[in-house]
């Protein structure tokens, strides 16, 4: 596992990362990066159709991606913390992160190792979970190096939650997950 420093240097150079969040080791790099996000989506063999989920530790790092604004007093009943937001995408988002979709999935995190990398970062990042598609999520860095040993692990420990966030649609309030 790396320090901070060099997690973020590893991100800021358009590489993988994996973290600890609220209840799975996440995989992770940055939204702007074409790049970056076909690496990740390769390493999980994902299609870019299903589209990612953004990650943050203000709500300020959402407003370039989304429309977070119009949505802020709902968005907020649920935030920080585990839950994730379907909200209306700007159409300058990437669609590997959005998919074949208008709308962008984000969390706004209170979890300490995510919130130390966004703050640094200075900004959300792509966020999934550790694992190759339709295979469990990896439950140690240990596997998560050998799976993925290209990827920079980011010191810490995961929060307590024991299932995957909650995934809500902000315009008409469906659960998905």
């Amino acid at each position: 596992m790396s320090p901070l420093s060099s997690v973020l240097e590893y991100l800021k150079s358009g590489e993988v990362i994996a973290y600890p969040t609220e209840g799975v080791w996440g995989l992770g790099c940055d939204p702007n990066n074409a790049d970056a996000i076909n690496k990740l989506l390769s390493l999980k063999r994902r299609s870019h159709e299903k589209g990612l989920i953004l990650i943050g530790s203000k709500f300020e790092q959402f407003v370039e991606f989304s429309y977070v604004q119009e949505y802020k007093d709902k968005l907020m009943t649920k935030w920080p913390g585990p839950h994730t937001w379907l909200v209306p995408s700007k159409k300058t988002l990437s669609h590997l992160v959005r998919g074949n979709h208008d709308k962008v999935a984000l969390r706004l995190s209170n979890h300490e190792s995510v919130c130390e990398l966004c703050d640094s970062f200075e900004g959300s990042i792509v966020s999934t979970s550790a694992n190759r598609e339709g295979k469990p999520t990896l439950t140690n860095p240990n596997d998560i190096l050998e799976e993925f040993p290209t990827v920079r692990i980011l010191e810490g420990e995961l929060g307590g939650n024991k299932k995957p966030t909650t995934i809500q649609d902000v315009d008409t309030d469906i659960i998905l997950r």
